[in-house]
């Protein structure tokens, strides 16, 4: 009886509480320099000082399309009106907020600037890559390289996150970042995907790789420091020989003399003519550094990606081109579609067709790099 005594006295009862990981979360910006802007919730919201936390409206209704705009004190949705420069709507019941006919999941953050309003949508890196990936890849391709995608994309993600987390926002919606359709764009197949790779991503020495992709490299990946500036051993070009036979490895467009002169002046150079364009330097993976455009007695050399800024990306779908002069346009015949760093998407459809496993795909496409699992609990 004593020695059960004692036991009793010690005996601490095993009542485990299971801590859920910190969700990783995304700030994408959405909307950018918008005179008004329509969200709508189906369920009831709080509204808060994005800045300083304060409950500013509790249980809001936000029903049918509510018109968002600046006014003298703040902002304006519908008739209220909200004494903040800067205010975060938070779903109540995980319910989805409407922005412009755009379903988003996660908070809603509405910026009143000089220039407009700014929306950024707050919300956990999982559920953030459900809307991107369908976005970037088609959902039909197979699961191999979705999963691929999706641990790219993770990483590119988690990477610009870390970097920019002094700025107002990480990401944004466009090709600037990764096109992103919210929960509006969702696919089941897709989600499966980012399911499968929940928290992977791609590191070289110890650190987050970004994992940048592209289109269709046209036969060869490019050095990142070529675009970027910076050596990054797993973004080194590589040659790929599995995108040739994909509907962007080849591609020619005619662009009218009329139209160069006018797209490179508004980019500041005083042309009137473009009497020439010769190609400049290639890199190692045959994309041009640089073109030179005759006008008259001048002569300007251009860099490559101001130079297709100019006539525009979708026009000049890379920097691995030719030029030929007709007499009134010239003709642009060029390889792939992209910057070409990291991962070509349309080799690694290839790829995937030919049974390689997402990791054997990241390994052709970030040499050196590994997959770690490091952000569970994100979504």
């Amino acid at each position: 009886m004593a020695a059960i005594g004692i036991f009793r006295f010690f005996y601490v009862p095993f009542n485990p509480r299971v801590i859920a990981p910190e969700k990783f979360i995304v700030r994408v910006r959405i909307v950018k320099a918008a005179e008004k802007t329509v969200v709508k919730a189906k369920n009831r919201c709080d509204i808060r000082d994005a800045k300083t936390g304060k409950l500013l409206k509790k249980n809001i209704k936000i029903s049918g399309r509510q018109e968002v705009s600046s006014a003298d004190r703040g902002i304006r949705i519908g008739r209220q009106e909200f004494n903040s420069g800067k205010i975060r709507i938070i779903p109540r019941k995980n319910c989805l907020i409407e922005v412009d006919g755009i379903r988003y999941r996660g908070c809603i953050d509405i910026i009143k600037k000089d220039n407009g309003l700014s929306v950024i949508n707050s919300l956990g890196l999982e559920d953030y890559l459900k809307g991107v990936l369908p976005r970037e890849v088609s959902y039909l391709w197979p699961l191999e390289v979705l999963k691929a995608q999706a641990i790219a994309s993770r990483s590119y993600a988690v990477y610009e996150s870390l970097r920019r987390r002094k700025q107002e926002y990480d990401l944004t919606n466009d090709t600037f970042s990764q096109v992103y359709g919210a929960e509006s764009a969702e696919k089941w197949r897709t989600t499966r995907a980012v399911k499968a790779t929940e928290g992977k991503v791609l590191e070289y020495e110890g650190k987050v790789l970004p994992g940048y992709f592209h289109s269709s490299c046209g036969g060869h990946t490019q050095n990142i420091e070529t675009v970027w500036g910076n050596k990054v051993l797993p973004l080194r070009g590589v040659s790929c020989g599995w995108c040739k036979w994909t509907p962007y490895f080849r591609w020619q467009v005619k662009v009218p003399e009329k139209k160069l002169v006018e797209e490179l002046t508004k980019e500041g150079y005083p042309i009137s003519t473009v009497d020439m364009i010769s190609e400049g330097r290639r890199d190692d993976s045959g994309r041009l550094k640089y073109v030179v455009v005759k006008s008259r007695k001048r002569v300007f050399e251009i860099g490559i990606e101001d130079f297709r800024t100019a006539v525009g990306r979708k026009s000049l779908k890379s920097a691995n081109f030719h030029i030929k002069k007709y007499p009134l346009f010239y003709l642009f015949s060029g390889y792939g579609w992209g910057h070409g760093v990291g991962m070509c998407q349309w080799g690694a459809l290839n790829l995937a067709l030919r049974r390689y496993t997402c990791e054997k795909i990241l390994k052709v496409y970030y040499p050196g790099a590994k997959v770690v699992t490091r952000f569970v609990g994100s979504s």
